[in-house]
Formats: C-alpha cells, sequence, structure tokens
C-alpha cells in the first residue's frame, strides 16, 4: 500500500477509497480497485462469478475484492470497501432476503382455511340458534366459544416446531448445520439439486496424489521428484499449485536451497552446464 510516499504492508481492514496498492502475481485482491498504467493482469474470479478461466482485465478496468491474480503485476486505487465491494453487496444481498419458504405457505394455508371455516360455522350456528331455535343468549355465546376455541389448531406450530427441532438436531449430528428449520421441509420435497462444484461439494484446494506420479528415470523414487518439483516452486507467489507442491512435503524447510543458480537462457555455455547439472542430479 503506498501512502504518504512510502510502500506498506498492512491489513486490508486499513484500506480507504484513495490508496494505491500493488497487484502481482498471487495477491488476493483486498479490496475493489481501478487498474492503474501497466501491463494487463489475469484474474481469477472463479469464487464470486464461477468462471473457472481467468479474466484478462486492462488499465481502467475494474477489479474485485477475494478475486486472485495469476498473471502480471500492476498498480491500482481502491474504489470501494467492505459492504461496498462487489462482494460485500452480493453478501448482504443474501443475509437481507426474506422470502417466504413452502413450508410457511402450508401454514398460512391452513390457518386461513381454518378462519374461513370457523367463520362460517359461526354464521350457520347463529342462524340455526337465535331465528329458528330461539335459545337464549348466554347458551348461544358458549357455543360459539366453544367452536372458536375447538376449530383453531393452536398445538400445530408447536409440534411442528419441535418435530423440526428435532430433525435440525439429527442433521448436525451427521455434519450439517440448519440455518433455518423450515429448510428441512424443503429440502424434503426437492426432486433435484443443482450446486457450483467448485468451493461447495469440493473444498476448493488442490492436492497431489502420489499414487499416480510415474517416474520415468531409472533410481529415482516419487518422494525425489515430488521434493524437485517443490523446489522448482515458489512460495511466496501464493500460486495454488505451488503451494500444493509444497504441502506434500513433510517438512517445507525441505525446500530451501544451499545455494540458488540464475541462468540466462542466451547464455550457451551457462545453459549447458545448468542441463549438464541436472542430468547428473537426476542420474
Amino acid at each position: 500500500m503506498l501512502r504518504d510516499g512510502k510502500w506498506t504492508e498492512e491489513d486490508a481492514a486499513i484500506l480507504v477509497p484513495g490508496d494505491i496498492i500493488s497487484v502481482k502475481l498471487g495477491d488476493i485482491i483486498p479490496a475493489d480497485a481501478r487498474l492503474l498504467e501497466g501491463d494487463p493482469l489475469k484474474i481469477d474470479q472463479s469464487a464470486l462469478t464461477g468462471e473457472s478461466l481467468p479474466v484478462t482485465k486492462h488499465p481502467g478496468d475494474e477489479v474485485f475484492s477475494g478475486s486472485t491474480c495469476k498473471q502480471g503485476e500492476i498498480e491500482a486505487v481502491v474504489i470501494a470497501t467492505g459492504v461496498h465491494t462487489f462482494f460485500g453487496k452480493a453478501a448482504h444481498l443474501v443475509d437481507s432476503t426474506n422470502q417466504v419458504g413452502h413450508f410457511q405457505k402450508v401454514l398460512t394455508a391452513i390457518g386461513n382455511f381454518c378462519i374461513c371455516s370457523i367463520a362460517v360455522g359461526m354464521v350457520i350456528e347463529l342462524v340455526v340458534m337465535y331465528p329458528i331455535q330461539h335459545r337464549a343468549y348466554r347458551d348461544g355465546i358458549d357455543n360459539l366459544l366453544v367452536l372458536l376455541i375447538g376449530g383453531i389448531p393452536i398445538a400445530m406450530p408447536t409440534v411442528l416446531s419441535v418435530t423440526m427441532a428435532i430433525g435440525s438436531h439429527k442433521l448436525s449430528q451427521q455434519g450439517a448445520i440448519t440455518k433455518r428449520m423450515t429448510a428441512i421441509e424443503e429440502m424434503a420435497g426437492m426432486d433435484v439439486l443443482c450446486s457450483d462444484k467448485t468451493g461447495t461439494l469440493t473444498l476448493n484446494k488442490l492436492s497431489v496424489d502420489k499414487n499416480l506420479i510415474e517416474v520415468f528415470a531409472k533410481g529415482v523414487d516419487k518422494d525425489h521428484v515430488v521434493l524437485l518439483a517443490a523446489r522448482a516452486s515458489r512460495v511466496e507467489n501464493q500460486d495454488a499449485i505451488d503451494a500444493a507442491m509444497v504441502g506434500m512435503l513433510a517438512d517445507p524447510k525441505e525446500v530451501k536451497l544451499s545455494a540458488l543458480h540464475n541462468m540466462t537462457p542466451s547464455n550457451e555455455r551457462e545453459r549447458l552446464s545448468h542441463v549438464h547439472v541436472c542430468r547428473q542430479e537426476l542420474v
């Protein structure tokens, strides 16, 4: 982050609109920002839009909080933070929804039916008791109260709530968290469930299956191949593939080399020497 003419590394919580940030390979965008002058970036927006491939962002385009830089390096100016970001607005809309579920609609329909039935029954009883049977006023009131109290399903909400609570408890024992108890009934009446795979049915994290690694060089085992792959990765870039390779090691400190040799591709002698060293190490 650039403030007062100095670049510092700060928490994303203190960012405000107008701050200048530096975005490079592997960085997670801390806030909505607009790209300044520089080369285009490759941005992974799968967490926001579900797109599997990175999107190319040119200078002047907006990048959203929560996305990941997959290629390039550029500076950007913050335009929105917190709940005012694209991700924050989407999360707020999800939390603020007050959609009536199927279970509540069924309860409302049952309640309306009972009220209509009671009203019609009371009208019929008034007509029969007073104009036809000429009963006393007090006797008619008692009958009407019995009909009114007996026709309202007072215990129905309590019984249904207890049933839903028991179902929610059983789901929690199986590792499922129920945010709304009415969702249990809605899931029970569901025929088809459409869900996004990445991050929903999976952990959204890459891993390496050592059993599928094939070694073609003689005298080299799978552990040595994984070690070489981890040493070829750059942990500071926070790349998902590099992190998966390093995570395969029992001790991440094995990634550090005793000496790091830089190679200039234009120098044929240096390139040949490095190839010769690598071949000897594999053999």
